[in-house]
């Protein structure tokens, strides 16, 4: 089978000395992107493979059998996929989507969407045999356009282990030494309470200082460029950084620690290799306690709007809402990991993947 990707890409070529926002964009913006990729592919087998959208829309129908969108949380308001619709209404091919979400800071599915989204939305639906998507609720977005041909998905990084999943000792927590945290202060406007996730957003920085962890930043734009070593603009990074940690610990302390311990990968494997180090991984990124979760680390997920929750609610995630967390205190985040629970819903869950990539016509990776 002949794959041409959109949506999310597992990978990209990076010059030497390339700027970090230069690289971020080439992930869509987010790191985090690269794993829905990784995971859906790792799951399939095809015998050619692109992600060229320089490609003219005619050639990929001649080249190609089939167009699968790796997607995220497309179904936002100030998201435009119009162009997406527009090629693939070009290429004229069946359509694979695994993983779309809706985005919103409460449960309402009359969400307002751009035209071209909703036209992406249409084009999708008249091509797919089934829409993969993140949680129940994306899925009542799209049945109240009209869209029923809908299978509950969740992520595609959350099957990337197999029909084995995922192997996660529980230790004591008096083991718990290293940390990974992960927030997104950049999406604050997002979430179910604002006030709320920006005061817990910035104890999540405070607890990566005191307990000396390491912070992964996916889209936060100062922490990227710090993190990224041969980055210009150190110090006007630095100042941002201390600036919203203010009175959260003495800026002298926010510095050393940002300097030390930000980090950023533009690689997966990198990234999974790195994810092994640590004993404890939280934050509000979902993807961030993904991979911790793929490599047997435990995780918890501080979900703060409806695409990360209603994810984990589904895949049985361990996570905990914002609405729920009156603070961060590491050992009750930890007590929160119930990793029995998620062991058993991926069994289940898995059948239930492989039955829908074979309905849309891909071939499952043994």
């Amino acid at each position: 089978m002949k794959i041409f990707l959109l949506g999310a890409t597992p990978s990209f070529s990076a010059e030497v000395c390339e700027d970090p926002m230069s690289k971020l964009a080439k992930t869509g913006g987010n790191t985090g992107n690269q794993l829905i990729a990784r995971g859906l592919l790792d799951r399939i087998v095809y015998e050619d493979l692109s992600w060229d959208h320089s490609i003219d829309p005619t050639a990929v129908h001649e080249r190609f059998d089939v167009i699968v969108v790796a997607a995220a949380n497309f179904l936002f308001p100030e998201f435009d996929l119009g162009g997406m619709a527009r090629y693939i209404e070009r290429a004229d091919l069946p359509v694979s989507v695994v993983g779309l979400g809706a985005q919103s800071n409460n449960y309402d599915p009359n969400i307002s969407l751009v035209p071209g989204t909703e036209r992406f939305v249409k084009v999708i639906a008249e091509r797919a045999v089934s829409i993969g998507v993140r949680g129940p609720y994306t899925q009542e977005v799209l049945a109240l356009r009209g869209v029923h041909n809908v299978t509950v998905t969740g992520c595609p990084s959350y099957y990337m282990g197999g029909p084995h999943g995922m192997n996660i000792p529980r230790r004591p927590f008096e083991e718990v030494k290293r940390l990974s945290i992960n927030a997104s202060r950049d999406v604050v406007g997002h979430s179910f309470d604002k006030e709320r996730m920006l005061r817990l957003v910035r104890e999540i920085y405070g607890t990566g200082i005191s307990w000396k962890a390491d912070f992964v930043a996916q889209s936060e734009q100062a922490e990227i460029r710090l993190a990224d070593k041969q980055a210009r603009n150190a110090e006007e990074a630095l100042k941002e950084i201390s600036t919203f940690l203010a009175n959260v610990a003495p800026e002298a302390d926010v510095r050393k620690w940002a300097a030390d311990h930000v980090r950023v990968f533009f690689d997966v494997d990198d990234w999974l290799d790195a994810v092994q180090t640590y004993d404890f991984v939280f934050g509000s990124r979902f993807h961030g306690c993904m991979i911790a979760l793929q490599r047997g680390v435990p995780a918890l997920v501080i979900c703060h709007d409806t695409r990360t929750e209603d994810m984990c609610r589904f895949l049985g995630m361990p996570f905990v809402s914002i609405v729920d967390l009156d603070g961060i205190d590491v050992a009750q985040l930890y007590s929160r990991v119930g990793l029995g629970s998620l062991a058993r819903r991926y069994q289940g869950l898995y059948p239930a993947y492989t039955r829908f990539l074979s309905a849309n016509k891909l071939i499952v990776k043994n």
